[in-house]
């Protein structure tokens, strides 16, 4: 079976068997703090609809649900106590597009990344999570869950995390011109390349490139600068990717692109194919990524909600995700021991809880400037 991209991956990889279930969810009535202080009393998990719209990348489905088609074991748990049938759907396509939707459309639960953390704090779309209810939080990295709170409340459960930088076939792309991420400006390879649909990382991309020293809180004069690169750089490109596995992957698998910006299980899947490629070690540093579940702010499926994110959570879940698509784990008790492919663990630091404040790595981050730098790829869109 061929395995999926990050952000299929990331809506159905965390599996069960032998995870822990939520203890004392389904029984009682409970209380918890409320988003404006105070105290919000919560019904038993019997008296809630059990119906959940879902925020969520294409393949990230929980097991059971007849969406999920590659086999994932994530929210199995769940699935198996309450049935698939309540449990609906809607994608995610890039983080910007990700917020738009969630102030459209009311959802239980969302599985966006980190960096717009605070566009759905602001907004009032999200409520702070009862970690007393998530039995598993526990074992989760603290660095990470740290990044997941605003004002000391959790409205932010990590889950996954990774790399951005650039993929590239190693017979076709020069030594001397794969050293970063100006690898995108190379004339050389012109309609060989293909850059992600994405506002925001692609800006951080530019900014990188053109040696900001912050690339996610740009001025406007360097925002502009960085649009004035993309709309140079935008001729060089086949396509803009949408989908990592309908339109990425094919086109790199086929020869008909040799450089992408791309997240390390692309690395590995192509590797499993044959081809000659590499995952570039830019000298501005790769990007880095953490993505995570936040709780709808007027769910009425409350408890639902934290055990079915529970059933992410579970030890086992973590483990079968990190083996299935070489994505670091929040669960800070997976080792590298765990990790099947030792050579890989090793190059993509799986297992090192501190591996995203490397160096080497450019976490992203919340842009206080995100509709100014929207807007600015609207225009190289329309270049």
């Amino acid at each position: 079976m061929e395995q999926m991209d990050r952000r299929k991956f990331l809506l159905g990889a965390a599996a069960v068997g032998g995870g822990v279930l939520l203890g004392g969810c389904g029984s009682s009535s409970g209380s918890s703090a409320s988003p404006g202080g105070g105290t919000m009393t919560h019904a038993a998990i019997g008296s809630e609809p059990g119906t959940m719209n879902i925020l969520e990348w294409q393949g990230y489905e929980a097991n059971g649900t007849e969406a999920q088609t590659y086999g994932m074991l994530a929210g199995k748990d769940y699935t198996k106590k309450f049935g698939p049938d309540g449990l609906k759907y809607t994608y995610i396509v890039n983080d910007t597009q990700a917020v738009n939707k969630a102030r459209q459309i009311r959802f239980d639960l969302m599985h966006p990344c980190i960096e717009n953390l605070q566009d759905y704090v602001n907004g009032g779309l999200v409520q702070p999570w009862d970690t007393s209810l998530l039995p598993s939080f526990k074992n989760l990295n603290p660095v990470l869950t740290k990044k997941g709170q605003l004002d000391g409340k959790q409205y932010f459960i990590p889950w996954d995390w990774g790399y951005a930088s650039i993929l590239y076939r190693t017979d076709k792309v020069a030594p001397e011109d794969a050293t970063g991420w100006e690898l995108f400006w190379n004339e050389k390879y012109k309609g060989r390349i293909a850059m992600w649909d994405g506002a925001q990382s692609n800006f951080e991309v530019a900014a990188l490139y053109l040696g900001f020293p912050e690339m996610d809180n740009m001025t406007s004069d360097q925002v502009e600068q960085a649009k004035e690169a993309l709309i140079k750089q935008k001729p060089l490109n086949k396509f803009y990717w949408k989908s990592e596995y309908s339109d990425m992957q094919p086109a790199f698998k086929a020869g008909d692109i040799w450089v992408t910006y791309s997240w390390q299980d692309a690395y590995v899947n192509m590797k499993a194919a044959g081809l000659p490629v590499e995952f570039m070690e830019p000298s501005q540093g790769k990007l880095g990524w953490t993505c995570g579940f936040m709780l709808g702010a007027t769910t009425k499926n409350y408890r639902h909600a934290h055990q079915y994110v529970e059933s992410f959570l579970n030890h086992a879940a973590c483990v079968d995700m990190v083996n299935l698509f070489y994505y670091g784990s929040a669960d800070a008790t997976v080792q590298p021991s765990d990790v099947k492919n030792k050579a890989l663990a090793t190059k993509l630091n799986i297992g090192d809880p501190q591996a995203l404040a490397g160096p080497d790595v450019n976490l992203q981050s919340w842009m206080p400037n995100e509709n100014e730098v929207a807007l600015a790829w609207e225009e190289v869109h329309a270049a």
